[in-house]
């Protein structure tokens, strides 16, 4: 093979893992998902001691982010993220296994921990390939990522049905991470781009606070989907109840349709362009909802929602890697990690104003917050 070709082939090669790496991702989260409602029957947790042990994952991810940053400035974001990634495809069935709901509790604490070094890691090395590519390839790994998500659900929805226990799926969705994982080496090794120069930590400056604070505003919009929008549509516009899970569904399948359509948009329009329409668009999805009496009208507005912030994340990803003055290692935990808070704290938040203001007032926080990260675009040029 002639050397032009080899190195393209490469090339390729490496995206495609990428995207795979991805794939791993969504499938890790999407499982975890699935173990919860299972665990609270198990053991009879309330809603409430539920709410407590889901804030755990979330701060584990929280906690480990200086680090992953230190890991990945050591071992090269490639290692780190198949460490993590196999240390996720273990986690899933034993958390399917915890004796007790403190077992559950402190493994959760630990998954999110161990998946917030992935998330750091495998957005490092994707910045890394996009940058070798010399071109946009962010928004379409993290449209992987969402296709993870959507398909082992579905795949897990079968087994179930087929009589396979919640242990047997886990146990294959963590051996379908760890198949994944044997293409790691076809990335970017710590010899490459991915080298960590200067220092292991540093603090954020101000280009990283508004790209956290972007990436604040976009997790806290995707938790808020998942954890309110079914409950929006079946007590605020009164869906039957098979009905009302159709308005979380229609934000992932749009959230998909516009990552797989970002890069282009992006190259063709600019990054800030795209993240300027899709925050408003988020925001007109939260005022479908709002405003219509139509539960309907507010599973439309769901899919706008979906649709407008689908590409905010890897926007500002892919622009965390390119911070002035701070390296990949240095920039993308500060930006993940107030990412994760957002992802923590805003669906809290968001039942605390429900219980004074309705839920209807609640979203129009977020969507308010939305149009307030429209003021911000230009951090992702």
């Amino acid at each position: 093979m002639r050397p032009g070709a080899r190195g393209w082939a490469e090339a390729r090669a490496r995206e495609w893992t990428m995207r795979l790496v991805f794939v791993m991702a969504g499938i890790g989260i999407s499982v975890w998902a699935i173990i919860i409602p299972f665990t609270k029957i198990r053991f009879g947790i309330s809603d409430a001691a539920l709410g407590g042990v889901l804030f755990m994952g979330g701060l584990g991810g929280v906690a480990v982010m200086p680090l992953a940053g230190v890991l990945v400035a050591r071992l090269g974001s490639r290692a780190t993220l198949a460490l993590a990634g196999g240390a996720m495809a273990l986690l899933l069935p034993v958390l399917s296994l915890a004796p007790s709901a403190g077992v559950f509790t402190l493994g959760l604490f630990v998954y999110g921990a161990v998946f917030g070094t992935l998330d750091t890691a495998m957005n490092a090395q994707g910045a890394v390939v996009e940058r070798r590519a010399g071109r946009l390839l962010m928004s379409g790994f993290h449209a992987c990522y969402s296709l993870g998500t959507l398909g082992i659900v579905l795949a897990t929805s079968l087994g179930l049905r087929l009589g396979l226990g919640e242990p047997a799926c886990a146990a294959v969705s963590g051996l379908l991470a760890a198949l994944a994982l044997t293409q790691t080496p076809r990335l970017v090794g710590r010899a490459g781009d991915d080298r960590a120069e200067g220092r292991h930590l540093a603090l954020p400056n101000r280009a990283t606070l508004v790209l956290g604070l972007l990436c604040f505003a976009a997790f806290m919009t995707e938790g808020v989907a998942t954890d309110w929008s079914t409950i929006f549509l079946r007590f605020e516009r009164h869906m039957p109840l098979p009905d009302a899970p159709l308005g979380y569904a229609a934000f992932a399948v749009a959230m998909v349709g516009a990552r797989l359509l970002g890069d282009g948009l992006a190259t063709r329009f600019g990054q800030p362009a795209v993240l300027r329409l899709g925050t408003l668009l988020g925001a007109l999805g939260f005022g479908l909802a709002i405003i219509s009496a139509s539960g309907w009208v507010a599973v439309a507005g769901f899919g706008l929602v979906g649709m407008g912030t689908g590409n905010m994340a890897p926007l500002i990803f892919s622009a965390a890697a390119r911070v002035p003055g701070l390296s990949a290692h240095q920039a993308m935990p500060a930006v993940v990690g107030l990412g994760y808070a957002g992802f923590l704290v805003g669906p809290v938040v968001i039942g605390l104003i429900a219980g004074r203001f309705g839920l209807g007032g609640a979203l129009g926080l977020d969507g308010a917050l939305l149009i307030a990260a429209c003021l911000g675009a230009r951090a992702v040029a």
